[in-house]
């Protein structure tokens, strides 16, 4: 057997995507010695539409807004519009990782097949198998991957006799035109989808099994983001925000939800109303079984469809480590991850991305990478912390729900509130004393509304301070061709 290269001076990141280049720029500031691996031929991950894998799409926009979402150090153009075409998240994550110079640790087109924990004398390394069929030995694993590749598909009774494909596979409305398409499943991706096919389809239909909660991408002019939805003092009350705001949505035809607003991932779209209350687009409850290409409904209405996409989310799994030694549940006993970061059986291994957040910013994900930085520094530089953090990696998982109460299932498991989470990695990384790396010390919070105190006073609102995150005047390109 072929001895693995020895590169156990150094760990490795996989993934060049957001939290990937997070991770690499707080271990470039952090002065750990690194490998960047990335199956794509550049920086960006999922934001690369051709990139191996990437589920993007061209009606794909950012569902946070510009001001609220990039990196603290250099936050999104001024130019760009509240709420980015999928091209210009693109592009300001090339621009960001131009910036700080972090593509020169990386080697692209590279894919890793498997990585796996092994004992040695030293203690516990990782052994990465490449697609070249190389093999590498490496002090630690930090696996950033994207949790958007592993495609979760249902199964039903019968067989479909049409077109059915993972909505991984979805580039373009032109998919749609001539024929009878329907889209099962209501998080982001299929929403933006099923009005895509309300639009091109000769006939549309979104197929769900329950009713959710549709949030305004805009109040009063304002993006939903500056709204304290993670810290409003009751579901109860968003759910009474909600109504005045959007209404009963079962009176288009999508029913009434059966759960509290942020039981779920917020659904942030306001098209697939209008297309519904139009009759471009048709709901329908889950489906019961399939009949060649008919499709029969729960509540026994049928279709006669010719394409399925199934945007039913995907697979919490690091794809190249074996379950066995990385497994990722929203039951603590089953699951490897502290606060969803540190493996509790293997100290060096490390994750990031795998957190369902009723929110988005990379700067989130660059505090995040401070934390795991920190941690793999002090392993050779001050074993005291680390072991200190070990012991709180081996201890309770503290509560990150914020006090609500979230649906857990495949597709939509580790959802945590972000304002508990961010709150709980401040502490812990003030507790440690660690420092600021890719997450800039003098950072300022965005403002935000309170949502409890505009439902005891309603009133017309002002846009509040974007803090450390309002966009700054330049261009991209710029930065990119450097």
């Amino acid at each position: 057997m072929t001895q693995p290269a020895d590169r156990t001076d150094r760990w490795l990141v996989v993934g060049a995507g957001p939290s990937g280049l997070s991770v690499s720029l707080a271990l470039q500031q952090a002065g750990v010695a690194f490998d960047g691996i990335e199956a794509g031929s550049t920086v960006g991950g999922m934001w690369n539409m051709d990139n191996p894998g990437s589920g993007m799409y061209e009606s794909a926009h950012f569902i946070s807004s510009a001001a609220r979402s990039g990196w603290a150090d250099l936050p999104m153009p001024d130019h760009y519009p509240t709420y980015p075409r999928w091209w210009e998240i693109r592009d300001y994550i090339h621009a960001w990782a131009a910036h700080h110079g972090l593509g020169r640790h990386y080697t692209f087109d590279t894919r890793v097949e498997q990585a796996v924990p092994v004992e040695t004398g030293e203690g516990e390394r990782w052994d990465v198998t490449l697609a070249t069929s190389e093999v590498r030995r490496y002090r630690g694993l930090v696996a950033c991957p994207g949790f958007q590749r592993v495609p979760n598909v249902p199964t039903y009774p019968g067989t479909f006799s049409g077109e059915a494909r993972h909505s991984q596979t979805y580039k373009s409305a032109d998919e749609f035109v001539g024929r009878r398409a329907m889209v099962v499943g209501a998080g982001n991706s299929a929403v933006d989808i099923a009005v895509d096919a309300a639009i091109a389809a000769d006939r549309a239909v979104i197929s769900t099994r329950r009713a959710y909660w549709f949030f305004p991408k805009l109040i009063g002019g304002i993006p939903l983001d500056c709204f304290a939805i993670n810290s409003v003092s009751s579901q109860e009350r968003l759910r009474r925000f909600l109504e005045i705001h959007v209404g009963d949505v079962g009176r288009v035809g999508f029913g009434t939800p059966d759960h509290q607003p942020l039981a779920h991932h917020p659904i942030l779209n306001d098209q697939i109303l209008h297309h519904l209350s139009h009759g471009d687009l048709l709901s329908r409850p889950e489906i019961e079984r399939f009949d060649g290409n008919t499709v029969h409904f729960a509540d026994g209405t049928s279709e006669d469809i010719d394409l399925i996409i199934w945007a039913t989310g995907y697979l919490d799994r690091v794809p190249f480590v074996n379950a066995e030694h990385c497994r990722i549940s929203s039951r603590d006993a089953d699951n490897d991850l502290f606060i969803w970061m540190f493996h509790r059986r293997h100290p060096q291994m490390m994750v990031l991305g795998p957190a369902n957040l009723a929110a988005g910013g990379y700067w989130a994900l660059a505090a995040s990478a401070d934390l795991i930085a920190n941690h793999i520094r002090d392993q050779q530089h001050d074993p005291s912390r680390w072991e200190r953090m070990r012991a709180i990696i081996g201890g309770p998982e503290p509560d990150l729900s914020g006090g609500y109460s979230y649906y857990q299932k495949p597709g939509h498991l580790n959802y945590v509130n972000a304002a508990a989470l961010d709150r709980y990695c401040e502490q812990l990384a003030g507790s440690l004393g660690y420092e600021p790396l890719a997450h800039p010390g003098d950072f300022k919070a965005p403002e935000q509304i309170d949502i409890d105190g505009w439902l005891d006073n309603p009133r017309p609102l002002s846009m509040p301070s974007h803090g450390s995150l309002a966009p700054i005047p330049y261009q991209p390109r710029d930065l990119i061709d450097g």
